[in-house]
């Protein structure tokens, strides 16, 4: 591989399991009680794992793989490693034989295919991957403002260890001034390709502290496949808005003794 093509990435790239990630050991979700959706959270003790298509940042999980940067020699090795991925019983000359043909004819320098073929395999990962986005700070007044309908909302603590029993290992989200590049492979692994792409957002958004977690299928996700029920051990507090009303208070404090138990109820003061 021409060194001008050796992956270079912008952050330094964790490949250890979820015990090796050190998180915080409450985190937090903002929510909105007058949406019947995010009653949801406490009235059927979910969370949702979002497709990034809903996203409001339209980049979140879109940055491009760069093939236009391939040279005609990264080309070929990259139709090799993926002969040698599909067919392991090939003879040699056989993956040679299917690299050079592709190399010749190959679609990867048509940008307008490149680009179609992007779209296609991006609306299909929206449809199979589900992100659940959580954030380490419940005293945040932009979260507040953004997330938690002006105050008048609530946010969820949950126990971060019980609540990744259910919903699978994540990461801290890293800000950068640009996306960080993704390579196909065999010039990037899958994991760094991963992680760049979804564990990494434009500085903009740093005021969200976030961290997420994920859930991937093979097939595509259901709405009921997104929603993932939790126990009451999965909470650890729910902190009202400030400018929360009685009348909401006096609701989702019912439902939080119905539907999860004896938990820590904090109101947010106006002062």
């Amino acid at each position: 591989m021409a060194n001008s093509m050796e992956p270079k990435s912008k952050i330094t790239i964790h490949h250890g399991t979820l015990n090796d990630i050190e998180f915080p050991p409450i985190l937090y979700k903002y929510r909105n009680w007058s949406d019947n959706f995010h009653k949801r959270f406490i009235v059927q003790r979910e969370v949702f794992m979002a497709s990034a298509r809903s996203f409001t940042d339209k980049l979140d999980c879109n940055n491009s793989t760069r093939f236009d940067l391939l040279d005609d020699q990264q080309i070929y090795q990259y139709y090799r490693h993926w002969s040698e991925k599909e067919h392991p019983n090939w003879k040699k000359f056989q993956h040679k034989d299917f690299a050079r043909k592709w190399t010749k004819q190959t679609p990867i320098k048509d940008k307008n295919h490149v680009e179609e073929w992007m779209k296609k395999t991006r609306e299909e990962y929206y449809d199979h991957d589900g992100i659940l986005s959580l954030t380490a700070n419940c005293d945040n007044e932009r979260m507040w403002k953004e997330y938690g309908n002006v105050d008048k909302g609530f946010c969820i603590g949950y126990n971060t260890k019980e609540l990744f029993k259910y919903v699978g290992g994540g990461g801290e989200v890293l800000y950068l001034d640009e996306l960080p590049m993704i390579l196909p492979e065999p010039f990037m692994e899958f994991p760094e390709a991963m992680r760049n792409r979804v564990y990494c957002k434009l500085k903009e958004f740093e005021f969200e502290e976030e961290y997420r977690t994920r859930k991937f299928s093979p097939n595509t996700l259901t709405v009921e496949e997104r929603r993932i029920e939790l126990p009451p051990t999965a909470f650890n507090r729910i902190i009202l808005g400030k400018k929360m009303t009685d009348a909401d208070k006096k609701e989702i404090k019912e439902y939080i003794k119905s539907h999860i138990g004896e938990i820590q109820i904090v109101e947010k003061s106006l002062t």
